[in-house]
């Protein structure tokens, strides 16, 4: 079985374990993976919800000096995406005014921010993850660095649409300006198949349910 068809079975167990329990979406999202059951509260007034992970832990099969290095790599990577993208947007030129250009541009800034916002909690990641933090760190990185070389390489096009419909404008600044959205995206691109190429294994967690004082009695 896949790391994806995993998934998609850890969520259908998840929704059955959880079909009497009345939560919001994003809190079963938030802890999917974990059992929960009432105690009683030791005053005997009302019920406190005990949680306990017993999903599957998502563990990247790298040591932790690769670890370290790997997260190196994707702050370098995202560096120079913002710093390629930031200068070539606030250049003087003609491009930069035209709406086409414009609409690729704010496209491209959600997903580099997404890129940023993954950081906080794949950089400080443990060794194992689970369900919840698995997503919000590797698969939010994938998904947001391909958006952002979608992003990156429709600004691109976008700019030598321009160049050709605008013989007049200065070819050289506005060639210069489309390589650097060019070399972004490919330093996107490059850091979503960095990241894909990882091997994560699936760990069962090995913890026991709780136990439910309303089925002792």
């Amino acid at each position: 079985m896949g790391l994806r068809d995993q998934l998609d079975n850890d969520r259908k167990k998840e929704k059955q374990k959880k079909a009497g329990i009345s939560h919001s979406k994003a809190y079963h999202r938030f802890f999917e993976g974990y059992s929960e059951i009432k105690v009683p509260k030791p005053d005997g007034k009302g019920y406190s919800i005990q949680r306990i992970y017993t999903g599957n832990y998502y563990r990247p099969d790298l040591s932790v000096n690769k670890r370290v290095l790997l997260r190196v790599l994707y702050i370098m990577l995202f560096l120079c995406m913002g710093y390629l993208f930031v200068s070539s947007a606030v250049l003087p030129l003609a491009s930069n005014s035209t709406w086409y250009v414009v609409i690729t541009q704010v496209v491209s800034i959600p997903f580099l921010f997404w890129i940023l916002l993954s950081f906080f909690w794949y950089v400080p990641a443990r060794q194992d993850l689970t369900l919840d933090e698995y997503r919000s760190s590797s698969l939010a990185l994938k998904r947001a660095a391909l958006g952002s070389a979608a992003g990156l390489g429709l600004a691109v096009v976008a700019s030598l649409v321009f160049l050709f419909l605008n013989s007049s404008a200065s070819p050289a600044a506005e060639l210069f300006c489309a390589a650097r959205y060019l070399v972004g995206g490919l330093l996107a691109l490059a850091m979503y198949f960095v990241e894909k190429k990882v091997n994560y294994l699936i760990i069962p967690s090995g913890n026991t349910l709780p136990v439910d004082e309303n089925e002792k009695k």
